[in-house]
C-alpha cells in the first residue's frame, strides 16, 4: 500500500518501524519472527494527553501517491489560504504515529480505513472518539495479493496459511477477500511480521516482513503485498521461475487494480479537537480537497509547466523517500492509487451513488477485526457531518459523466468465451452469484430477485476493475434423452443452439433487469463490466441430473466475477 512501487534503498523511513513492538508478544519460529495479533488498546498504554491549539498544526504522512497531494497543497499555499499553519511529518509506523495522535503532538490520523478502524479502540478506552473528516484515494494497483501454484483461487485458501503485516494496510483486504469467497476468517491461518516489505536496518538473521518468509517458507501459501514485491515474486508479473528473489509458481492472485474499492485511505481526527476547531478542521478538508485538484491540473499539464512538477517531485521525493532524485518513483507512487476529490467524499460519507462507503467499509472492518483478534469490541466512527454545498467553495467541481468510461470491449470478451467456454468459466475466476429460475422463466422481476441484485452490486462496486460474466444456462436433460433414443445428429444440434439461444435470452433478461435496478437505486455503472453469454448445456452443475433437485440446480443464471489484468502489464511509472 504505501510503500507503492518505489526503490527499496530509499526506505529509511521504516527503520522506525522497529519502535514500539518491544510489547508485542514474539514468537520465534526458526528463522521467522512472528508476532501475536493483538488489540491496540492492548499495546498502546499511555494515557492521552491534550492538544494545543495554538501554533502549528502537525500533520502525518505516509508514503504513498495520495500524499503528493497534501504536500502540493503546502508547497502553492493552500494551507496558507485557507488560514492554517500547518507542518508536515512522515510516520509509516503506525503504532508510533498512534500514539502521538493520543499523546497530543498532533490531533490528526493518518492511514487507511484498516488502520484507523484498528486505532479507534485504543481512543475510545481514553474517552476520546475518532472523526473520518476526509478520503483521499483508493489503492487502485498498489497491493496484491500473490499465491502459490496450488492456490488457483480465493476460495483455495480455506485451510491455508497467509502472511502479512500486523497493523498494515493488508489486514482489512484480506479479509474481504476470504469472506468474498465465503471461506472463514477461523479457518486461514494468518502469519504476522512487523514489517510491510524488506527492512532497511539489519534485522539479525531474522525474517521480519511477510515477503522474505514467502521467499523462505514453502508453507505459506499466500502473501498480502506492495506490488514491487508481487513483481518479484512472480517473475514481473507472469509466473515465478523460482530464481532472482521470485517463487516458482507464484502468481498475482488478485491486486487492487481489481479490487479497487477496498484499501481507502483517509485522515481521522481527535473528536475533542474536532469538537473545539470545527471551522480549522473543515479548513484542513477543503484544503486537501484543492491540493488534488491542483495536483491533478499540474499532471495533466506538466509538459508545459516542467519547473513547477519537477519541484514538487523533489520535494515529495525527498519527504515520502528521503531522496530528493528518487522522483520515478514518486510517480509510480501517483500510479498505484486514485484520487477521490470532492464528488468521492460526498459519495463516501453519503452513499449517493455508491455502496462501498465509511459506514460500509466500518462495518466490514471491524466485523473481520474482531474474529482475526485485532479489534476486541465495536467502535464507532464518527463522520463530519460536512455541509458539501459549503465544502465546494473554492474547488472546481466537474459534473460526474452520465455515462463512465467504459472499461471492456465485449465483443472480444463474448469471442473469447465462445471460443473456450468451458475453461474459461474457471480461469481468473474470483467469486460467483447463482440466480435459479423456473423452467420457460424469461423475466426477472426486482420484487424477486433484488437480494441478488444487491449482492452483484456490491461485488461489482467493491471489485470495481473485475469482469462480469451474467452466464445463463440450460438443464442438459432433453438432449441427454435425446442422444438415448439415438435421434438424428442434425436434430440434436439444433436442440443445443435452441437451448443455447434460449440461455442468451435469459441472461440478457437477467443483466437488463439488474442494469435497471441499478438505476432504480441512482448507481451509475460502466454497462460493459456486465456481459451476458449464452452457455446452453457447455458447463452443468449436474450431468446428467439424477433428483429435481439437480435438474433445478442446473437451469441458472451465474455472475461470474472474474480478475482480468492481462499481467499487469499496466502497472508502469506515469509518462512524462
Amino acid at each position: 500500500m504505501f510503500l507503492g512501487k518505489k526503490r527499496l534503498n530509499f526506505l529509511a523511513a521504516v527503520g522506525l518501524m522497529i519502535l514500539f513492538f518491544f510489547c508485542l508478544n514474539v514468537i520465534l519460529e526458526g528463522s521467522q519472527e512472528l508476532l501475536t495479533p493483538r488489540p491496540i488498546s492492548q499495546v498502546i498504554s499511555k494515557r492521552a494527553g491534550s492538544v494545543s491549539t495554538s501554533g502549528t498544526i502537525q500533520i502525518p504522512l505516509i508514503t504513498w501517491g495520495g500524499d503528493v497531494a497534501t504536500i502540493y497543497a503546502l508547497d502553492s499555499g493552500i494551507f496558507r489560504s485557507e488560514g492554517l499553519d500547518v507542518s508536515l511529518f512522515l510516520e509509516n509506523n503506525f503504532l508510533k504515529q498512534a500514539e502521538g495522535c493520543l499523546a497530543g503532538r498532533t490531533p490528526y490520523l493518518r492511514g487507511t480505513m484498516g488502520m484507523i478502524n484498528s486505532a479507534a479502540e485504543v481512543f475510545k478506552k481514553n474517552g476520546i472518539d475518532l472523526v473520518v473528516i476526509c478520503q483521499i484515494t483508493w489503492s487502485t494497483g498498489g497491493d496484491a495479493l500473490v499465491t502459490r501454484s496450488h492456490v488457483k483461487k480465493p476460495s483455495n485458501l480455506k485451510n491455508k496459511t497467509i502472511a502479512l503485516q500486523l497493523y498494515g494496510p493488508h489486514m482489512d483486504y484480506v479479509a474481504n477477500i476470504l469472506q468474498s469467497a465465503r471461506v472463514p476468517l477461523n479457518r486461514v491461518t494468518f502469519k504476522w511480521f512487523r514489517e510491510l516489505t524488506l527492512p532497511t536496518y539489519d534485522p539479525k538473521g531474522k525474517i521480519v516482513d511477510p515477503v522474505s518468509a514467502f521467499l523462505e517458507d514453502k508453507s505459506i501459501d499466500g502473501v498480502m503485498c506492495i506490488i514491487p514485491d508481487a513483481m518479484n515474486l512472480t517473475s514481473g508479473g507472469k509466473v515465478g521461475t523460482g530464481a532472482a528473489g521470485s517463487v516458482k509458481g507464484a502468481r498475482i492472485m488478485l491486486s487492487t487494480k481489481t479490487a479497487s474499492r477496498i484499501i481507502a485511505d483517509v485522515y481521522a481526527v481527535r473528536s475533542d479537537y474536532f469538537n473545539r476547531n470545527k471551522t480549522k478542521v473543515q479548513a484542513f478538508v477543503r484544503a486537501l480537497m484543492k491540493g488534488q485538484e491542483k495536483l491533478q491540473a499540474l499532471l495533466s499539464r506538466r509538459s508545459e509547466n516542467q519547473s513547477e512538477y519537477k519541484k514538487l517531485m523533489a520535494h515529495a521525493a525527498d519527504l515520502l523517500l528521503g531522496a530528493p532524485q528518487a522522483t520515478p518513483d514518486v510517480e509510480a507512487l501517483l500510479g498505484d492509487c486514485q484520487f477521490v476529490g470532492y464528488d468521492g467524499n460526498v459519495g463516501f460519507f453519503t452513499g449517493r451513488g455508491t455502496t462501498r462507503t465509511l459506514n460500509t467499509l466500518t462495518r466490514e472492518i471491524q466485523s473481520s477485526f474482531m474474529q482475526m483478534g485485532l479489534m476486541g469490541k465495536r467502535v464507532t466512527l464518527n463522520q463530519p457531518g460536512w455541509d458539501y454545498n459549503a465544502m465546494a467553495k473554492g474547488l472546481t467541481i466537474t459534473p460526474k459523466p452520465e455515462v463512465p468510461k467504459q472499461k471492456f470491449d465485449v465483443r472480444k470478451v463474448q469471442e473469447k468465451i465462445s471460443v473456450e467456454p468451458t475453461t474459461w468459466a474457471e480461469e481468473g475466476t474470483l467469486f460467483q452469484i447463482e440466480v435459479g429460475f423456473e423452467p420457460n422463466q424469461s423475466t426477472f422481476p426486482e420484487a424477486r430477485y433484488a437480494n441478488d441484485f444487491q449482492k452483484a452490486l456490491e461485488i461489482a462496486q467493491t471489485y470495481g476493475g473485475s469482469l462480469i460474466i451474467i452466464e445463463g444456462h440450460s438443464d442438459p436433460l432433453g438432449i441427454l434423452k435425446a442422444r438415448e433414443k439415438r435421434r438424428p445428429a442434425v436434430e440434436i444440434r439444433q436442440m443445443e443452439q435452441q437451448v443455447k439461444n434460449l440461455s442468451l435470452s435469459r441472461a440478457r433478461a437477467v443483466r437488463q433487469s439488474f442494469l435497471d435496478y441499478c438505476k432504480r437505486k441512482r448507481f451509475t455503472i460502466d454497462e460493459t463490466q456486465f456481459v451476458a453469454v449464452g452457455m446452453g448445456i457447455a458447463n452443468p452443475k449436474y450431468n446428467p441430473p439424477r433428483t429435481k433437485e439437480e435438474w433445478d440446480a442446473n437451469r441458472r443464471v451465474v455472475f461470474r466475477i472474474k480478475q482480468v489484468e492481462a499481467e499487469l502489464t499496466e502497472f508502469s511509472p506515469l509518462k512524462k
